[in-house]
């Protein structure tokens, strides 16, 4: 039997994924039937019939197929990160790097810039101007520019196959130019995968599927094609429920040669269409007709006219409403959202909240790093990159701030570095609610990142991702075994070692703590092995003193498995 907790969720779930449908449905609308009669070809297509499957079958899927299509949703991050993975998986089991990555977003004649710009003989702005990415694609960059880093490193070839005329090509012409590439690229690279990323509505059975097995027919190249899919929205409410709280990524086989992957609710990706759409009506409409001088301007740029504080009080009280507490609006409308692509916040920080410039340094870094960061003390979200991801993970924050009037910057060095835990704690649960599908770095993984780079010589990120992994996992045997002595003393200062990590690494160990003991708090009443109202108090119980601060995480830290 399903949980309380559980079926909230699912209501939750729903209420949120018929709100962003219909928004960016009526978006849609406005601007193209096109669209809309492609969409409803693609769906009409989908099968009715799913199975469960793993991530090792579509793998040894793709080693027996010569082209896998990966259907897309642009303005999704999860959505081109399971490409990524999907990727990255197959490289590292096979061992190979023969692979072909072709991109919708790019036109085939910008090929000679995008091999400049991968072989970093091409600055991005330069690259930018060059393909005039922002009027020819303007889907967020960041989501696209971790596939090239990861073909950076890997020295994977990618290719653009989009048509000259781009979006004012009809969807049939871009699928038979988009065909034509794929096929060319097989007869030039006949040892090489072929691994192309396109609009998800380009692969109904006679769309782009069709357009390609023709045109290999016609170069007599035979017709080895994987589909997966991401993310179709009635998979999703077919699935049960109870997974929500095991998995962050589920693989379904649809019939033969056609896969899908969960790994978002539907609802993102509906709301982030509208999010885009808004921010990139906002800036048109304010640029006066001019060229945008950089990516960031055009992705991400807004003031008072693009409405992100209803967005993130949206997030607020739905997060208040599945833990069962009551908002008053004209409490929680004290808040101000600081938004810098390029992470400058030291001087708010050093001025405007009068912190030191070693702590302004490291808040300045963590919010650069992870996109977002909040401060409880003047309910203030730092934020490099607009994400639900990160207004969810900051609305949780907030409304733990709000309700328990915790403050991380008290000048109490060592239980600040427990209340930094139990605010990312209630930030993660926060998250999950929202995105059931939300990952986060636990224990095992950082087991499984020191196990593979034993021994490596690593440096920048990679080193202090190591240092973390290895506190993370020292502090939980040091938890252990205070937990095992059956005690709970007023107060406990932690390893030096741990607070020196915490600082030096920008405070990602009290971050990564934090989200380990929130997801399993999450699991554990999704599960229904604790009540609902273990959330509620995760959110409102005070840690105004040393103690305080030091029973929570002690606590949290007894439900740990």
């Amino acid at each position: 039997m399903a949980s309380p907790a559980l079926r909230q969720l699912e209501l939750l779930q729903r209420s949120l994924y018929e709100k962003a449908f219909d928004e960016a449905r009526s978006l849609v609308a406005g601007t193209s039937k096109t669209i809309l009669a492609y969409s409803a070809e693609f769906e009409k297509t989908l099968p009715r019939r799913i199975i469960r499957t793993t991530q090792l079958e579509i793998l040894e899927q793709m080693r027996q197929k010569r082209f896998i299509l990966y259907g897309d949703f642009h303005t999704l991050r999860q959505s081109q990160r399971g490409l990524l993975r999907l990727i990255r998986a197959y490289v590292e089991k096979y061992r190979t790097s023969k692979i072909v990555i072709a991109l919708e977003m790019f036109k085939a004649k910008d090929q000679a810039a995008l091999d400049a710009y991968l072989a970093e003989e091409m600055e991005e702005q330069d690259f930018f101007a060059h393909i005039s990415y922002h009027s020819e694609w303007g889907f967020p960059w960041q989501n696209f520019r971790m596939i090239l880093d990861y073909a950076k490193q890997k020295n994977i070839r990618v290719i653009g196959i989009n048509s000259d005329n781009a979006g004012r090509d009809s969807l049939a012409e871009r699928d038979a130019f988009a065909a034509q590439k794929l096929a060319n690229v097989a007869l030039e690279l006949p040892d090489h995968k072929i691994i192309c990323l396109i609009g998800e509505y380009h692969l109904a059975d006679k769309h782009l599927p069709a357009a390609l097995k023709t045109e290999l027919k016609n170069q007599r190249i035979p017709a080895s094609i994987l589909r997966v899919l991401n993310n179709i929205d009635e998979y999703y409410f077919k699935i049960q429920l109870e997974d929500f709280h095991l998995t962050s990524t589920e693989y379904l086989k649809l019939k033969k040669d056609l896969y899908c992957i969960m790994n978002s609710p539907p609802w993102m990706k509906w709301k982030s269409f509208s999010m885009w759409e808004d921010l990139r009506s906002w800036s048109m409409s304010s640029s006066s007709g001019e060229d945008f001088e950089n990516d960031h301007d055009y992705e991400i740029a807004y003031d008072d006219s693009f409405d992100i504080d209803f967005q993130f009080l949206h997030f607020v009280r739905s997060i208040a409403e599945f833990i069962g507490v009551s908002l008053d609006s004209s409490d929680i409308e004290t808040f101000h959202v600081h938004y810098a692509p390029d992470g400058d916040f030291f001087d708010l920080l050093s001025k405007d909240e009068q912190l030191d410039e070693e702590k302004a340094y490291r808040i300045t870094e963590r919010a650069s790093f992870d996109g977002v960061y909040f401060l409880p003390k003047s309910k203030k979200i730092l934020i490099t990159y607009i994400s639900i991801n990160n207004l969810a993970e900051a609305a949780g924050q907030f409304l733990h701030a709000h309700l328990s009037g915790s403050n991380e910057d008290t000048g109490d060095t060592y239980p600040d570095f427990y209340r930094r835990i139990i605010k990312s704690a209630a930030g993660m649960v926060g998250s999950k609610i929202l995105n059931p599908r939300r990952k986060c770095w636990e224990l095992n993984d950082a087991s499984r990142f020191l196990k593979r780079h034993k021994g490596e010589r690593l440096e920048g990120a990679a080193e202090t991702r190591r240092r973390v992994a290895r506190a993370a996992i020292t502090f939980n045997t040091w938890m252990s075994r205070r937990l095992a002595r059956k005690t709970n003393p007023n107060f406990v200062t932690p390893l030096e070692s741990f607070l020196e990590v915490d600082e030096s690494s920008h405070y990602a160990l009290s971050r990564h703590l934090g989200q380990i003991l929130g997801i399993n708090i999450y699991r554990r009443v999704i599960a229904n092995k604790e009540p609902p109202g273990r959330i509620r108090r995760l959110f409102k119980q005070r840690t105004d003193n040393p103690a305080a601060a030091w029973k929570q995480v002690f606590t949290l830290f007894q439900l740990m498995p």
